[in-house]
C-alpha cells in the first residue's frame, strides 16, 4: 500500500459521521498498524493531510482534526452550485467540451427525442474551492434550450434552465453505482484509478414528467459527499423526492 492510499483512508475516516472537528486520531504507531504501513509511509500521509488544512500535529499531545472535506445535508431539490454556496464555499465550473451532436438511439430514449435530432453535449469540471469534485457529462434539446450557450455551462444549468427559460424543474431520477474510475476521469479528479468513485445517472422533468436533460456524473467521493433526506410520507412522489440532486 503507497502512502496516497492511507491518505484516501485516513480521509475517509475523518468524514465519517463519528469524527468531528478537534477529535483526537489514533497514535502513528497504531495508524501504521491499524494500515499495515511503516511509520515513514503513515508520516508521509499525514504530512499530506497537514498541508491541505485537514489535520493539526501538536507536539507532545498528538494529531487532530482540523477540517473536514466538503459534507452538506440536504433536503429538498439542489443544485452543485446552491448546496457549495449554501455551505460557504466557491463552486466552479471547467467547460472542457461544448458541442452540438446528433441524438444516439441511447440519448434519444432519455430525452424522448427522435433518433438523429440535434442535442448540446458538454463535459464540466466541477470545483468548490478549487478542489476538483465532479465530473459531468450532460445532454440537452436544442429545439428546447436553442440559446444554451458555453457560457450558461460555465455557471448554472440549473439557474439558465429555469431562470432564463422558464421551465419548472419538478423532480429528479437518480441512479447510483460504485466503481472505478477510467484513466482520463481520475486524471481530472486527482485521484488513481485503484480509488472508487460513484457514477450517477440523472435525469430532471418539468411539471408534465416530461424529460429536461441527461447527465452522467463521476464523483469523487472522498472530496465530495451529500446526506440526503428523504421524507417518507405520501404525497412525495419519486419526481418529487427530497434530496435529489439536480447539477
Amino acid at each position: 500500500m503507497v502512502y496516497k492510499d492511507v491518505v484516501n483512508l485516513l480521509k475517509s475516516r475523518i468524514s465519517s459521521p463519528t469524527c468531528n472537528i478537534g477529535d483526537s486520531l489514533p497514535s502513528e504507531k497504531e495508524l501504521a498498524e491499524f494500515y499495515n504501513v511503516s511509520r515513514n509511509t503513515l508520516r508521509k500521509a499525514l504530512r499530506v493531510l497537514e498541508d491541505e488544512s485537514l489535520i493539526e500535529r501538536r507536539h507532545g499531545s498528538g494529531t487532530y482534526v482540523r477540517n473536514k472535506h466538503f459534507q452538506a445535508s440536504v433536503t429538498h431539490l439542489d443544485s452543485f452550485t446552491e448546496i457549495a454556496k449554501s455551505e460557504g464555499k466557491k463552486p466552479s465550473s471547467q467547460v472542457l467540451r461544448f458541442e452540438l451532436q446528433q441524438a444516439s438511439e441511447e440519448i434519444a430514449s432519455r430525452l424522448q427525442l427522435a433518433i438523429g435530432e440535434p442535442v448540446y453535449y458538454a463535459k464540466r469540471l466541477r470545483h468548490i474551492d478549487n478542489v476538483p469534485m465532479q465530473v459531468e457529462e450532460t445532454w440537452l434539446s436544442v429545439n428546447r434550450f436553442p440559446d444554451l450557450t458555453v457560457n450558461h455551462m460555465k455557471r448554472s444549468k440549473f439557474s439558465y434552465i429555469e431562470d432564463e427559460c422558464g421551465v419548472e424543474i419538478h423532480g429528479c431520477y437518480e441512479s447510483f453505482q460504485p466503481l472505478l474510475p477510467p484513466a482520463d476521469i481520475a486524471k481530472l479528479l486527482h485521484i488513481s484509478v485503484r480509488d472508487p468513485i460513484i457514477r450517477m445517472e440523472t435525469q430532471s422533468v418539468d411539471e408534465t414528467h416530461s424529460p429536461i436533460d441527461y447527465s452522467i456524473l463521476y464523483t469523487n467521493v472522498f472530496e465530495f459527499q451529500v446526506k440526503y433526506y428523504l421524507p417518507r410520507k405520501a404525497g412525495h412522489s419519486s419526481a418529487q423526492k427530497r434530496g435529489s440532486l439536480i447539477i
